[in-house]
Formats: structure tokens, C-alpha cells, sequence
């Protein structure tokens, strides 16, 4: 688990990141990234209802990709707020690579890993 300096928790942080950050788009995940004046990467994972009606299934993709984002962390740039909210596909926990390999995938894409 990530400690509490490396996520992002307040509301104000969100709607900052959500504004005036940059976007990424795929079809598991959106990821918004903006810089920040600290010396950490703070992380927010968002699963919407819309992925599922049921806190259990949400809060369980939480988990997992915190778990991965944990093990990614040490290949992050300093500096980001970066946001990952989670959209509801058709192959919901079913690709080959898992959520480590898209999530990666568009980290590099926004030059956030090292």
C-alpha cells in the first residue's frame, strides 16, 4: 500500500488535476498527470459507478491497481499528481497482460516513468 504522502486524497487535489492537468486516453483507463511543487508523485485511483453499482467489485479494482502502481513506483518521475480512473470495459479483469501492462503502457506514453 501506498503511504499517505504518495496518494492523492483531498477533494481540492482531484478537481486541480482534473482541470488543469493534461489527459490520456484508453479504453480501460483515463489518466490525467499535472506537475506538482513537491518532491513525491501523488497517486488517485477513481472507479466510477458506472464500472459497477457494487462498492465490493470497485473497491476490489482499487486494490489491485494500487498494488501495481505500488510495484511501478519506483520507475516514476517526482513531481506529478496523476489520477487513474478506471472505465467499465467488456473484458473486465479478462486480458492476457493484466492491468499492469496498459496502465504502463500509458505512463510511458506520458513520459512518466523513468
Amino acid at each position: 500500500m501506498l503511504s499517505r504522502e504518495k496518494r492523492l486524497v483531498k477533494d481540492k487535489d482531484f478537481q486541480r488535476v482534473y482541470q488543469k492537468g493534461k489527459r490520456l486516453y484508453s479504453t480501460d483507463y483515463n489518466v490525467n498527470f499535472l506537475p506538482n511543487r513537491m518532491s513525491v508523485t501523488r497517486i488517485g485511483i477513481v472507479v466510477g459507478k458506472k464500472f459497477s453499482k457494487k462498492a465490493v467489485e470497485r473497491n476490489r479494482v482499487k486494490r489491485i491497481l494500487r498494488e501495481e502502481v505500488r510495484k511501478l513506483y519506483g520507475q516514476l518521475d517526482t513531481g506529478y499528481d496523476i489520477v487513474i480512473f478506471v472505465k467499465k470495459t467488456d473484458s473486465q479483469g479478462g486480458k492476457a497482460g493484466g492491468p499492469k501492462d496498459e496502465l504502463e503502457k500509458m505512463l510511458k506514453e506520458a513520459r512518466l516513468l523513468k
